[in-house]
This record gives structure tokens, sequence and C-alpha cells, in this order.
């Protein structure tokens, strides 16, 4: 348990800041000591930290089913939850669970993060959204195999090898 809240606390701290200006992202809350009411922005590598780290992480993509989507098997426990099912009950998240919520850029995700953490939850929101999740998964993949030809779609070659 103290390993969950030592990883808890390193993503809390690392999170929150914009690095384009230094200062914080606008409307986005660090965590501090006992506050409920954050949304906690974070980094694809951080969310995969948060994954091993936390068994009780819930992961929502809160776009709705006719947006084209792509997953990952590296998010365990991905599910789908439309947003406006989540604006219309919020009881339709796991109690005792640390929620992540993502959709295709971040900012519809962002939105119902805001809107569940004035209702009581301490809610993350993956940064720039699954958009940005797959961008840093390619440049993984692109140094893991020093292919750097922006010709070869890395992605759809070797995804398979790296559990996407």
């Amino acid at each position: 348990m103290k390993l969950f809240y030592l990883g808890l606390l390193f993503v809390a701290l690392s999170c929150g800041v914009d690095s384009t200006n230094n200062g914080p992202t606008p409307g986005v809350n660090t965590v501090s000591a006992g506050k409920v009411n954050t949304v906690i922005e974070i980094e694809p590598e951080e969310l995969l930290k948060l994954l091993k780290y936390d068994k009780n992480a819930f992961v929502v993509d809160v776009r709705p089913p006719t947006e084209k989507s792509r997953s990952c098997k590296l998010i365990k426990g991905y599910q789908h939850i439309r947003d406006s099912l989540i604006y219309r009950d919020p009881e339709v998240l796991p109690k005792g669970k640390t929620i992540v919520l993502l959709s295709r850029t971040g900012k519809r995700s962002r939105k119902v993060a805001r809107f569940l953490s004035r209702q009581g939850y301490a809610v993350y929101n993956l940064k720039n959204g699954m958009d940005g999740y797959w961008a840093w998964r390619e440049k993984v993949i692109r140094e893991k195999l020093k292919i750097y030809s922006k010709e070869i779609d890395v992605i759809e070659l070797y995804a398979d090898d790296f559990g996407c």
C-alpha cells in the first residue's frame, strides 16, 4: 500500500504543469493532502505507471461509440462510457476506484473530469487524449527499433509486438 501512495505522490507532483509556459495548466488542480475535487492531468507514461501500481484504476473512454477509436492492450480495463451517460448519472462509475478519463484529444474527457470533480471525485485525465498516447507510443517504438523514416507506419507494422 505504501508503494501505491508513493506512486500516487510521484504522479501528483509531476502533473498539472504545462511545459510550454512552466505554469499550472488552466483549470486543472494538482493534488493536495486530503483534497477531493481535483483533476490531475497525466502523460501517457504516467498512465502506464499508474496502471502498473494501482490495481483499482478504472480507465474510461468518454467518446461516443460512433467516433472511431483505437484501444490498446496495455490499457487494461479500458472501457467506453459515453460522456452523456456520466453527466446524466455519475454513479455509473464504480466506487472505490481510481478514475482515469480519456478521449481523442483530451478536451472532452477534461470537461467530464471537471464535472466529476465538482461531484466529489478525484479524477485523472489523459493529457492530449489517445492522439497524444499514440504519438508517444509511436515515438517509443521508433526509438526502440531505430526506425526514423516517417514513411514507415511503425504503429501499424509493429503495434502487436508492443502490446497494442
